[in-house]
């Protein structure tokens, strides 16, 4: 499934934060969405998330009214998307909501909590969760409602070194799974060793978007000029 931009574009009051971006996503791959604070990673996954207004087309598959329908969002906090009292009780919060019957629930919650690695927590409090498995269990409750494009905004940025490890090895098992995984992070040697591609972007335009390697070696190539730049102002 391709999911393509055309001419995106984005303001907020009088700040435009996405100028004219166009490109392409594919379920089977991770994307790293790379830049600066403030450069528009964070606006664009809202964008695929369908969570604000833009300008410019989505091109949707056939069949598919709304992106919302087949992207889902996961924020850099796990504890903002949690609710349940337990585990399986925050899997299938969003299902009762769709109004599936009970054994496609059951179905579906099983499958992501196995899948995640969460099968035998199903009964703890989320609460009591490391931060990797806090995590984890966001991005199964997302995963239960189906979408084909998984949006990870900083995902890893409040964990520690296992947490991150444990969040790594299941966006690998989701792309093994036919996911497409669209990550905003500043974890570059993380994600990199995985990743099909990069896209950087910088002041709200895309500047590369191709090889993780060569993306990566621009975008600190420009961290290195700047900070050099005001070194040398000092």
């Amino acid at each position: 499934m391709v999911l393509k931009l055309k001419n995106i574009n984005v303001s907020y009051a009088s700040k435009q934060t996405l100028k004219n971006i166009s490109t392409s996503f594919e379920t089977g791959e991770i994307v790293m969405i790379i830049g600066a604070n403030g450069s528009g990673k964070s606006t664009l996954l809202k964008v695929l998330a369908g969570l604000i207004d833009y300008n410019g087309e989505i091109i949707l598959p056939e069949g598919i009214n709304d992106v919302s329908e087949i992207t889902g969002y996961v924020f850099q906090n796990p504890e903002t998307q949690i609710i349940g009292s337990t585990v399986w009780e925050d899997v299938i919060f969003g299902l009762e909501n769709i109004g599936l019957d009970r054994k496609e629930m059951e179905t579906r919650a099983n499958y992501v909590l196995n899948l995640l690695e969460l099968a035998e927590l199903k009964d703890a409090d989320p609460y009591y969760l490391s931060g990797g498995q806090k995590q984890r269990l966001a991005i199964a409750s997302v995963l239960a409602l189906q979408p084909e494009f998984l949006l990870l905004d900083e995902v890893t940025a409040m964990l520690d070194k296992n947490g991150k490890r444990e969040v790594v090895e299941a966006v690998v098992k989701l792309k093994e799974a036919g996911k497409g995984i669209i990550i905003a992070t500043h974890e570059l040697n993380l994600f990199s060793p995985y990743a099909d591609r990069c896209i950087y972007i910088d002041g709200g335009t895309v500047v590369f978007d191709g090889n993780p390697n060569d993306g990566i070696k621009l975008y600190r190539e420009k961290v290195h000029r700047e900070f050099t730049t005001k070194a040398i102002n000092l």
